[in-house]
């Protein structure tokens, strides 16, 4: 029994070492699961955002082989527990781990990445929004010129900046930009309605004047009776269709001061603030417009028009029905122009020209221009190459040349002798050309002159005669300088034709019918007018060109009214003066380009049949090519044609005018 007892306490003394050595095991180790329940669930739940943020930065999930925090591995007796699985597969857990090990390390570590707002600059750059505080630098921003509906207006770009700016003003945290209160200094150029919004700013005051102008009132019989006995009280004393008194009838006033008078025969009277009558419409559609001083200046009657120029020249236009056309420049001269021929896209049409006595024929090419019909000129030959290098180029030594009017001067040019002089030598060709054409162009401007003479005598007893030459002189001579620009104007046309030239073999490719003429041809400015051509000044002053004054082409796009500017460059006495700026039509002036072509193969014919003859030098090759189409015989009734146009004119304006004179003694 005492061996038994013996062994009993013994085996409880066992069991009490056993008990005391577990006890130290059960505090280690539960204190540390406390903690480890206690702990982390808050702090992770808060740092889990942070911590999942900063999942794609392993780096800092890398910080798991810190030793110093797994120190307690270092303790043998407490790695026992490593046979316990379940507190090292804890480990495997670096959510609580992680947090555990490093949560006061750790988190300043991944704040860093999210306090690096350091770096953040990147996002908090509106340190760097100096960039949009830099509206000094606008210019960054005024490159909306990507914005092509701000730039569009780049003509006014310091105008309608300020307008674009308000984008950039918005940012009221910027008063910098605010502070451009200062720019309606820009916006103030309501000064100057002509350069902010051209095209906006007369609609805004159009208005104002069409108001005044659609503001017309329709008087009372009574009111128009009166307002008609003001206007007769003083006629007496003006000229032409201004002395006739003007017809009873319904009179309209609008807000120009301006009056139509509704007569009976159905006529209307347009009489101009000042009382003279502008234009009188009749039956049948017909018009008659008047000058203030009373003369008619056009006629329009059925498909027949009739423009008197300034000195008193008159041009008829007559549309046949089957679209030929009859054109009279005077008692002896013009054309008949008829459809010819349609070839590879292109229509042609030629022109039977009366003019000394003789008919002659040219082609021409019609194309189309925003809807405008052009008719360009077709040389009816060409000639070889090498003849047309011997013209543009410089002649080997500069010739003196005779001309045959020399010896006994014709009329024109002892009239225009203070206008024009040749050269006195010719180192090329284009120069002598230049002086041949100027010298065709007055010869026809001193015809013109006759012509007018002729028509003013014939005119009726109440037409007034055409105002005499204003006896200024010549405006300017032409200068060496302006027979130079001619002269380079005549080598253009010499590449031109020698280029057409070398294709003439070929059929001509196909054409665009829609396409700008040559006379808006942006490197051809320059044009000397062929015959009289009333036009008026940009600011309404009435004027008028004659053969041989040089006028310079300003813009390269026609107005509304197929009109473009010109500057004059020289003219003659009485002309319009020289700077003048004048409105032209495009029309025109491609009737002006195509007889410059037309007087350039003139004279190359004239220098080859004439080479090495009165002191020209020998030509290389005068042989020629046919033109582009061949030139078809010239129209036998030309001359008739023109007569009777001529006596249909006369009739036709004797008509008009005395039933547009037919005043208040027939209507009271």
């Amino acid at each position: 029994m005492s061996i038994s007892k013996r062994s009993h306490n013994i085996l409880w003394e066992g069991l009490a070492f056993l008990l005391l050595l577990m006890v130290p095991m059960l505090v280690w180790a539960n204190p540390d699961q406390k903690k480890k329940e206690n702990q982390p669930p808050p702090k992770v739940q808060q740092q889990k955002p942070q911590v999942q943020q900063a999942k794609p930065q392993p780096k800092y999930q890398q910080a798991k082989p810190q030793p110093q925090f797994q120190q307690p591995k270092a303790r043998p007796q407490f790695q026992q527990p490593k046979t316990q699985p379940k507190y090292q597969q804890a480990k495997p857990q670096p959510q609580f781990q992680q947090p555990k090990a490093q949560p006061q390390f750790q988190q300043p570590k991944a704040q860093p990445q999210f306090q690096q707002p350091k770096t953040q600059p990147q996002f908090q750059q509106p340190k760097t929004q100096p960039q949009f505080q830099q509206p000094k630098t606008q210019p960054q921003f005024q490159q909306p010129k990507t914005q092509p509906q701000f730039q569009q207006p780049k003509t006014q770009p310091q105008f309608q900046q300020p307008k674009t700016q308000p984008q950039f003003q918005q940012p009221k945290t910027q008063p910098q930009f605010q502070q451009p209160k200062t720019q309606p200094q820009f916006q103030q150029p309501k000064t100057q309605p002509q350069f902010q919004q051209p095209g906006q700013r007369p609609q805004g005051l159009q208005p104002k004047f069409q108001q005044g102008q659609q503001g017309q009132r329709t008087l009372t019989p009574t009111e128009s009776r009166q307002q008609i006995q003001n206007l007769n009280s003083n006629r007496a004393t003006m000229k032409g269709i201004n002395r006739n008194p003007l017809p009873q009838g319904q009179v309209t006033v609008r807000g120009d001061g301006s009056r139509t008078i509704a007569a009976s025969g159905g006529r209307q009277f347009q009489v101009r603030p000042n009382g003279t009558v502008a234009s009188v419409s009749l039956s049948g559609g017909r018009t008659a417009a008047f000058r203030p001083d009373g003369r008619v200046s056009a006629i329009h009657a059925g498909g027949m028009q009739i423009n008197h120029g300034l000195r008193g020249e008159r041009q008829i236009v007559t549309v046949r029905p089957d679209h030929s056309r009859v054109v009279s420049m005077g008692p002896h001269r013009g054309y008949v122009e008829r459809p010819y021929l349609a070839r590879n896209g292109r229509a042609y049409v030629q022109r039977t020209y009366w003019a000394g006595g003789r008919p002659y024929v040219r082609v021409y090419r019609a194309q189309y221009f925003r809807g405008v019909p052009y008719y360009g000129y077709v040389s009816p030959f060409f000639f070889h190459p090498r003849f047309y290098l011997w013209a543009y180029n410089p002649w080997r030594v500069p010739i003196y040349y005779r001309w045959p009017w020399f010896a006994a001067p014709p009329p024109w040019y002892s009239f225009y002798g203070g206008y024009f002089a040749p050269a006195p030598m010719y180192p090329t060709a284009a120069l002598w050309l230049t002086d041949f054409l100027l010298a065709e162009d007055l010869r026809l401007a001193y015809d013109a002159q006759r012509d007018a003479e002729a028509n003013a005598e014939a005119a009726q007893a109440n037409q007034p005669p055409p105002p005499a030459a204003e006896g200024r002189g010549y405006t300017s001579q032409i200068t060496p300088e302006m027979k130079q620009a001619i002269a380079e104007e005549v080598r253009a046309q010499l590449a031109a034709e020698q280029q057409g030239a070398a294709t003439a073999p070929q059929q001509p490719a196909p054409g665009s019918t829609e396409a700008p003429p040559a006379a808006l041809d942006p490197a051809r400015r320059l044009f000397v007018v062929p015959s009289n051509l009333a036009v008026s000044t940009v600011d309404g002053q009435d004027c008028e060109l004659t053969s041989g004054d040089i006028i310079t082409r300003l813009d390269d796009t026609p107005d509304n009214n197929n009109k473009v500017r010109v500057s004059v460059s020289s003219s003659k006495g009485g002309d319009c003066g020289v700077g003048s700026t004048l409105m032209v039509d495009v029309n025109d002036l491609q009737e002006m380009q195509n007889q410059f072509g037309e007087k350039v193969d003139s004279g190359l014919k004239t220098l080859a049949d004439n080479s090495g003859k009165g002191g020209l030098p020998p030509a290389p090759d005068t042989g020629t090519t046919a033109g582009e189409v061949p030139t078809p015989p010239p129209d036998a009734s030309v001359d008739s044609a023109l007569q009777a146009q001529q006596q249909q004119a006369d009739q036709t304006e004797k008509q008009v005018q005395q039933e547009a004179a037919q005043g208040g003694q027939n209507y009271y």
